[in-house]
């Protein structure tokens, strides 16, 4: 068995859904007024328990009085929960994204008067109680769940649009093989950034395309051989050659494979297996520029070239795709978000631009401290932005007992 990509174990790691006896859970604070799992600082003077156990959710009372309550929320059950707490439109007024077997967590909602449902998700299913609150004042209005059905036109879009730049990958490469085919190793050199920059723009993050994506961009840590193993394939493998004084005649068999491989891709990027998941999308909008912090400007991935601020640029295009796509979601859940992400996108276009001489990108060595801070510091703005994204828009029952 080939041992697991290192990208591949911290992006499984990433997701902190419990540390310890401590439920992390996820803070929405931009949902009109929604707040998730709010811990501790009670909106009002009591505080009502309410229970999640293996068969029932928001258990321990029926009745309560309206405006704003807090509801500290026990799990004694086996399994992590997904809680919610809607009113009778299904709009969510509070939420809890992760509460972990035998924790606490208080929640907040400001309430009128009518029915409310506590809805808990986890790994055995859904289940629910209702909730009447007293009082003809009109409370939160809620935010309305996501569903899968509503991501599957955003995802199509973003798929489309991925069909249409493997496209371009594919020509690249078929460029590259040519100038290999002729000994052309400058020729080579400069189509590989062709075709590098045309992949980051497909937006494939964290291993999000799976084997078919790893066989295009992967890395060889944790291969036996490293960089010499027959398992390191795709770009990278030819970045490595190219920069490192391999031969035209060494390296066209990899290409030749690397074109195969996009081939594959390309017949498998609607699959369930690839990027067929509707619900990955809003995770996408953040991961991409995440993924180029983490490998590019980190300089894991450099293998010679030295053109992480050109990937980086490129990640960032495809991520503005993506939250085009998603923007009508977004916009009414958290009016503010897209302009804000806006702007620092914009800013950290100019960062990035500002490391090119006469338009062209210059290698990462050539590049001042300054110039390196001030990409650092846009892209980690704008990364803080985008954060919220995946949280804003993910499915009900996405988020506990999931991988």
């Amino acid at each position: 068995m080939a041992p697991t990509p290192p990208r591949e174990l911290l992006r499984r790691a990433r997701r902190p859904w419990i540390v310890g006896s401590v439920a992390i859970a996820a803070t929405v604070a931009l949902v009109a007024g929604l707040l998730l799992a709010l811990p501790g600082g009670a909106a009002s003077s009591d505080v009502a328990t309410v229970s999640v156990t293996n068969a029932q959710c928001g258990g321990g009372m029926s009745l309560a009085h309206g405006g704003p309550r807090t509801f500290s929320v026990v799990n004694t059950s086996r399994r992590a929960n997904e809680v919610l707490l809607e009113n009778s439109s299904g709009g969510v007024v509070a939420g809890i994204a992760v509460l972990g077997p035998g924790t606490t967590v208080n929640m907040t909602a400001d309430l009128g008067g009518g029915t409310y449902s506590f809805n808990c998700f986890s790994d055995a299913g859904q289940y629910s109680s209702t909730l009447r609150v007293s009082g003809s004042t009109n409370g939160a209005p809620g935010v309305q769940l996501v569903t899968e059905d509503m991501l599957i036109g955003p995802n199509d879009s973003y798929l489309t649009y991925a069909a249409g730049q493997l496209a371009a990958v594919a020509t690249d490469v078929t460029a590259i093989e040519q100038a290999l085919g002729s000994g052309n190793l400058a020729a080579a050199r400069s189509e590989w950034l062709t075709a590098m920059t045309d992949w980051e723009r497909v937006g494939a993050s964290y291993d999000s395309f799976g084997a078919d994506g790893e066989a295009v961009d992967g890395l060889p840590g944790g291969l036996a051989g490293g960089v010499n193993d027959p398992q390191f394939t795709g770009l990278h493998r030819l970045e490595y050659g190219l920069w490192h004084g391999q031969s035209a005649s060494t390296l066209l068999p990899v290409a030749q494979a690397l074109a195969n491989n996009i081939g594959v891709l390309q017949v498998n990027l609607a699959s369930d297996d690839v990027a067929g998941d509707p619900t990955n999308l809003p995770t996408r909008a953040h991961e991409i520029l995440e993924d180029a912090l983490r490998d590019h400007l980190s300089g894991i991935d450099d293998f010679g070239a030295g053109a992480e601020y050109a990937e980086t640029a490129a990640d960032l295009q495809v991520t503005r795709t993506v939250l085009s796509d998603l923007a009508p979601l977004i916009a009414s859940r958290a009016p503010h978000l897209l302009p804000t992400a806006d702007a620092q996108m914009n800013a950290l276009q100019r960062a990035l631009s500002a490391t090119q001489v006469d338009g062209q990108w210059e290698n990462s060595d050539q590049i001042s401290q300054a110039d390196h801070e001030r990409v650092d510091a846009a892209i980690g703005a704008l990364l803080q932005t985008l954060s919220a994204v995946p949280d804003l828009l993910q499915v009900a029952g996405t988020g506990a007992g999931s991988d």
